[in-house]
Parts: C-alpha cells; sequence; structure tokens
C-alpha cells in the first residue's frame, strides 16, 4: 500500500508539473516592440496609418505612414491628441498598397523612395504643431515586410543635423 501512494504521489506530481509547464504563448515566441526613439527618447507606438495619395506623375503611387506614439488615438480616421509621431512619404510601385521593400531617399518621387521624413517628439494634432520643433531627415531607410495585419516598419534615418530617428512596428496600419 506505501508504494501505491508513493507511485500515485509521483504520477500526480508529474501531471501538475507538465500542466504548469505548458507553452501558453499564443504568439508561438515572437515579441513584437512598437518602439520608435527620436533623438534619443523613446516612445511606444499607439497606433500606425496609411495615407494614400494616389499616382504621382512619374508612375509611381504616394503613401505616407505615420507612426503614432502614446496620446494619439485614431477618431474616424482621424489622429487625436498629443504624443510623438514619426512621418514617412513613402512612394511605391503598388496602387492598392505600401510594396515590400526597402525605400530610400530621393529628391523626386519613384518607386521605392521617400522625398520627406520628420519626427516630433510633442505633436498636438489639434494645431499640427511640434512643440519640441520636428527634426527633419534626407538620409536612411525604410523597410518594408508584410502585409496586413502583419505590416513591419523599420525605420533608420538620422534628422539633417545628425539625431537618430528609428522606429521597429509590426501590425495593421489604419486607413487615414
Amino acid at each position: 500500500m506505501k508504494n501505491f501512494k508513493l507511485t500515485y504521489l509521483f504520477i500526480l506530481s508529474l501531471s501538475f508539473l507538465a500542466i504548469s509547464c505548458s507553452d501558453d504563448d499564443s504568439d508561438s515566441g515572437t515579441v513584437v516592440n512598437n518602439v520608435m526613439e527620436i533623438a534619443g527618447e523613446e516612445f511606444d507606438i499607439a497606433f500606425a496609418g496609411l495615407e494614400n495619395y494616389g499616382e504621382n506623375s512619374d508612375g509611381s503611387y504616394d503613401w505616407d505612414v505615420y507612426l503614432l506614439g502614446d496620446g494619439i488615438t485614431i477618431n474616424n480616421s482621424t489622429p487625436v491628441g498629443q504624443g510623438a509621431t514619426i512621418y514617412l512619404d513613402l512612394n511605391t510601385n503598388n496602387a492598392d498598397g505600401l510594396a515590400a521593400g526597402t525605400y530610400t531617399y530621393a529628391n523626386e518621387r519613384a518607386p521605392f523612395t521617400w522625398i520627406y521624413a520628420d519626427a516630433c517628439t510633442s505633436f498636438n494634432t489639434s494645431n499640427f504643431n511640434c512643440a519640441s520643433g520636428p527634426l527633419v531627415s534626407s538620409e536612411g531607410t525604410v523597410v518594408i515586410s508584410g502585409s496586413g495585419t502583419n505590416t513591419t516598419i523599420q525605420v533608420n534615418l538620422l534628422d539633417n543635423s545628425g539625431a537618430s530617428i528609428t522606429a521597429s512596428y509590426t501590425g495593421g496600419l489604419i486607413p487615414l
């Protein structure tokens, strides 16, 4: 009888151990850190927006991306509030949205280029004012991969004074 109790306790202990060690991560180990860093300050990205400006004269398509920090929400496709932002004026070869690839700076619009990018640590959407002063970039890359709700955006820019503007975002893009 003593062996039966020990065996029973051993099996019961293994059962609890197996249950407590089960994989309860639904994302299969993928950690998504939606963050942006503007001149050394780090901010969480709350939302990412996408605005379609249509076809350009060269046949490329103008898609603007907004990475919006905490404090800014989306209300009826309009950003509302105050917080950190990164704005990217991207041009692609796709009329239906961003195409995967590496976008580099150019003075004129063409597929897989960006012609304007800026960042602000304290942007007020009601008066379109950057209280901290905008950081405008003309150097670096924006890498787009994936699509839909699994779009990944990697930003690695320098503003015109040499300050770093970086971001890493994975998720969907809200139409603006």
